[in-house]
């Protein structure tokens, strides 16, 4: 992203001293030219945020009509204007829209929230931002492998740390609920045997073990569970109501059915130990409450620790890197904070400017990280620059008949096959040991997914049948030949 930082000076207007006597006989005159001045300024406001939500309704439609998305959320802040706007369906089933009330799983966004309460302890001199992570290990659990001494809570912060994306100790077997078994106990033992392969603060590698750490550590400094104090030290004081890890009964229902990339329904994420890396759910009302917290700080505790989590604690390490605050990502502009996130069913994204005063959140029930880009274009517009909405491949609708004809198997190489099935007017096609997915119609022939850049073309052998798949992907052809 690079957004456009030119804020325009305004030159402070001269004053002079008005005689008491000539103020008084005009006071009625002001006040009515007061009046006109309001109205008139509701009226432009009116006419701008109508102006702007025709824009958004316009880059948002494309992705509803080509199914991109089941639905999502807007929430804009900009100059005083509130907009929210949901588009399409809650879920697949009936033609509920969503809302500003619609919660959503946020995933890595989670994690600004657990730098914050990072940055809250800060504040209270419970902990340093140098203070090596040992310290605050539990003392009746493994200890920490020795080449991990030196990690610091801000490398967890800042994804310096060295430590991997995952532990090696993660059963991934379940993608479909795959941090939900993941306790401490395994945590603190893939710690203990862990080494590290490079000093912290050296490379940016972005880790979902680290962040996940740091609210685990940070909690039980307090005394405390991720879940308890996200809630007392961000939440409550916020008066986020509708963010949490674990939902209410009205949450419940409000909560929107998660999708994958292929628009199949997918179950709700849990989280044990890594819960601070991506449990929260919340919606675009509560986000924006947050958002407004974050361009203008309250002066109390909650708002020095905004104000420490905004600042930049991480300049870029390479040429390809973010600069970053306290779990925060800033943009090219130096100005712009954000963060995405994304778990089976659901993708979310925040942007936030304090020179520019503004704020863009889309939540989202699919998985699918066109949100980021559809969020950068709400922000151009913001800007006042003229922006295309998206085009994407025409849908290309495929009989059944048709698609029958090339459900099978294939064999790629020895031991490795396509399986290709027809399910309620879907082609679904798995690849051994790998998940099974959607694939989209090009034409009758051609199948693309849109989980991986890949595509699938079926062809006749030299006698007419259908039994040949061949795979393209980075370039490169092969054939698998049905078995």
């Amino acid at each position: 992203m690079n957004f456009d930082r030119a804020l325009a000076g305004r030159p402070e207007s001269a004053t002079t001293k008005t005689p008491v006597s000539h103020w008084i006989p005009n006071m009625r005159r002001l006040c009515i030219a007061f009046a006109v001045l309001v109205v008139c300024t509701l009226i432009q406001n009116d006419l701008y945020a109508q102006s702007l939500q025709e824009r958004v309704d316009r880059q948002v439609q494309p992705f509803i009509d080509n199914q991109i998305v089941k639905g999502l959320c807007v929430g804009i802040l900009h100059n005083g204007q509130t907009i929210v706007q949901g588009y399409g369906k809650v879920s697949s089933e009936g033609s509920e829209k969503p809302n500003g009330d619609t919660v959503y799983e946020i995933g890595s966004v989670s994690k600004v929230f657990t730098s914050l309460l990072l940055a809250d302890a800060i504040t209270q001199k419970k902990v340093r931002l140098d203070q090596p992570m040992v310290e605050l290990f539990p003392k009746d659990q493994p200890q920490p492998n020795p080449s991990l001494a030196d990690i610091q809570l801000v490398h967890l912060s800042t994804h310096t740390s060295g430590l991997p994306r995952l532990p090696n100790n993660i059963e991934l077997a379940n993608l479909d609920d795959p941090y939900s078994k993941y306790s401490p106990e395994l945590l603190f033992a893939f710690l203990s045997q862990h080494k590290l392969a490079r000093k912290p603060g050296k490379k940016h590698e972005y880790s979902n073990l680290g962040a996940g750490l740091l609210g685990w550590l940070i909690a039980h400094q307090s005394k405390s569970d991720y879940p308890t104090l996200v809630n007392q030290q961000i939440i409550t004081p916020l008066a986020m109501g509708d963010t949490s890890v674990t939902l209410s009964d009205s949450q419940k229902q409000r909560f929107a059915q998660g999708h994958d990339v292929d628009g199949k329904t997918c179950s709700a994420w849990g989280f044990d130990a890594l819960v601070a890396a991506g449990g929260l759910r919340s919606t675009v009302n509560d986000m924006l409450k947050f958002a407004a917290a974050n361009l203008k700080p309250p002066a109390n505790p909650t708002g020095d620790a905004l104000e420490l989590a905004w600042k930049i604690h991480q300049p870029p390490l390479a040429k390809s890197d973010f600069a970053m605050g306290l779990g925060w990502l800033i943009a090219r502009d130096g100005s712009t904070r954000f963060h995405n996130g994304q778990t089976g069913g659901y993708h979310s994204v925040i942007y936030i400017n304090r020179e520019l005063n503004f704020s863009v959140v889309v939540l989202c029930n699919t998985a699918t990280g066109e949100i980021d880009r559809l969020g950068e274009d709400i922000i151009q517009i913001l800007l006042n620059k003229e922006v295309e909405p998206r085009t994407f491949a025409p849908i290309v609708k495929v009989a059944d008949d048709v698609m029958q004809r090339y459900v099978g198997v294939y064999q790629l190489v020895p031991n490795v096959d396509f399986t290709v099935s027809l399910q309620d007017s879907k082609l679904m096609v798995g690849l051994t040991g790998q998940p099974t997915l959607r694939v989209h119609a090009k034409s009758e022939t051609e199948w693309a997914y849109r989980a991986v850049e890949a595509t699938l073309t079926f062809r006749q052998d030299k006698d007419g049948d259908w039994n040949e798949l061949v795979l393209f992907q980075n370039g490169i052809r092969q054939k698998a030949v049905r078995k």
